[in-house]
């Protein structure tokens, strides 16, 4: 305990701060070491304030795709992240052909950032942001020609929801399975103005079928869509299906690259070369009771910290809502009520 008192006593010197001024560490927090002989002292025991300044400072450390930049603002005291998008226009064909054509300054939703929120989740927010963002541009560059010469982009986020809703006999898919030949239904699509084709198509079972499909796009400002080989399972083998499958598939590999390619100080948080035992090991050590070795003062702050942040989520002048949601499930109290005033 000594050895883990002089390591970090420097750190939170007047003559050397904590490395960021927005998170410090609470009192008696736990020293860790790693297997790389690294001394941190895990998130979980650090209290966080963040600023506009603080906010821009973790962005700053993010990379990623230049057409897409993950941006923080501040509104009456609330922080919020909000993704800018530079972007052809979605609905005008000409648009579709690449890096020469004229672009629109979009701009995605707000995500609220708590005062208090882990730095890590913080980064995780701006990583939920973009790949919500490219979703929206890939549902709208999925077009479909109907049978009477008009074309839609079905699957985008912009239809009128209470409308649908009220008159779901005008969507619900009635047609049988096997209603359209596959080839000729990929007659009628277009991703990113450019074609699609079917490579393979296989029964599995009785209830799936595996599509292998090639986008024929050479200049796509999404740039992971350029002349991909891509397959995909459904469970009949109707039209309707495979369209779900598609648009679905689209979204996982956009999703994919934003994984790849979204860094945090260089690091691919998310990225499938990040071994998942490693990361498991790795979360042990920072988390082991028998590794913290807290003493009894510091799961006092430990639990203090973790009484602020949970009670501070929860949303204010939803009691009834919140009783009524507990009560469906035959609960009149959760294990944790004394946490949250409603």
């Amino acid at each position: 305990m000594s050895d883990k008192k002089s390591r970090i006593e420097p750190l939170l010197s007047a003559e050397q701060k904590w490395q960021n001024s927005y998170e410090q560490p609470i009192s008696y927090a736990p020293l860790v070491q790693l297997a790389n002989n690294s001394w941190i002292v895990p998130q979980h025991f650090l209290r966080y304030k963040h600023t506009l300044q603080s906010v821009n400072q973790v962005l700053d450390n993010i990379d990623f795709s230049a057409h897409f930049r993950v941006l923080a603002a501040q509104k009456d005291q609330q922080l919020y992240l909000q993704v800018a998008v530079l972007s052809p226009d979605n609905y005008k064909t000409s648009s579709y052909a690449g890096e020469g054509t004229a672009k629109k300054l979009l701009f995605g939703r707000r995500w609220i950032v708590e005062e208090n929120l882990p730095t890590s989740e913080l980064i995780q927010t701006a990583f939920l942001a973009l790949k919500i963002a490219r979703e929206h541009e890939v549902r709208e560059l999925f077009q479909l020609t109907h049978s009477n010469n008009t074309t839609s982009t079905p699957f985008n986020n912009h239809h009128d929801l209470p409308v649908m809703a009220q008159n779901a006999e005008l969507v619900t898919a009635h047609a049988p399975p096997g209603t359209e030949i596959i080839e000729q239904l990929l007659k009628r699509v277009l991703f990113a103005g450019a074609t699609v084709s079917l490579s393979a198509m296989q029964q599995i079972s009785s209830q799936q079928w595996l599509y292998t499909l090639k986008l024929h796009c050479h200049t796509c400002q999404l740039i992971e869509f350029n002349n991909k080989t891509f397959a995909f399972l459904t469970s009949d083998s109707s039209a309707n299906s495979f369209l779900h499958g598609l648009i679905n598939a689209l979204v996982d590999i956009s999703n994919e690259y934003v994984s790849e390619q979204f860094k945090y100080q260089g690091f691919a948080r998310f990225s499938k070369h990040n071994s998942v035992e490693k990361i498991g090991e790795l979360s042990v050590a920072m988390r082991s009771p028998k590794v913290l070795g807290l003493c009894s003062l510091g799961k006092q702050h430990a639990n203090k910290l973790n009484f602020e942040i949970d009670s501070s989520r929860a949303p204010q002048g939803c009691g009834q809502a919140i009783d009524g949601f507990l009560a469906a499930h035959g609960i009149e109290q959760p294990e944790n009520a004394h946490l949250y005033r409603f």
